[in-house]
């Protein structure tokens, strides 16, 4: 699989979507709006991907899901997810907790997705 990104892309975003709709976080009476970085200029590869999220959303028995794939840059609830995927990196690859300190009481799990 690592050698399709954009299928380990989607897996991923697959499995945080079924963790979070176990745990009760996503409620499926009221509708959604997901924002997506717009990681990929392929214009395929960003409708796959959102085809993709909301097929999965529908199995979950979530029809109100409204997707907006947009640069990080223009969207500050963007900014502050690669804040917290970057502080969460430096924890585990540079063993630097400085930054994890600051949003660790708002984690609500902290599991691998690939042991």
């Amino acid at each position: 699989m690592q050698n399709q990104k954009n299928y380990l892309y989607n897996f991923t975003a697959n499995i945080l979507l079924d963790r979070l709709h176990n745990k009760k976080f996503i409620n499926t009476d009221e509708p959604i709006e997901l924002y997506i970085d717009q990681k990929d200029t392929n214009k395929f590869i960003r409708n796959n991907f959102e085809k993709y999220l909301k097929d999965n959303f529908y199995k979950r028995g979530k029809n109100q899901v409204n997707i907006k794939i947009k640069p990080s840059h223009t969207e500050k609830c963007l900014q502050a997810v690669d804040f917290i995927s970057w502080a969460i990196f430096r924890k585990y690859e540079k063993d630097d907790c400085s930054y994890y300190e600051l949003i660790k009481d708002n984690i609500i799990g902290e599991n691998l997705l690939f042991p």
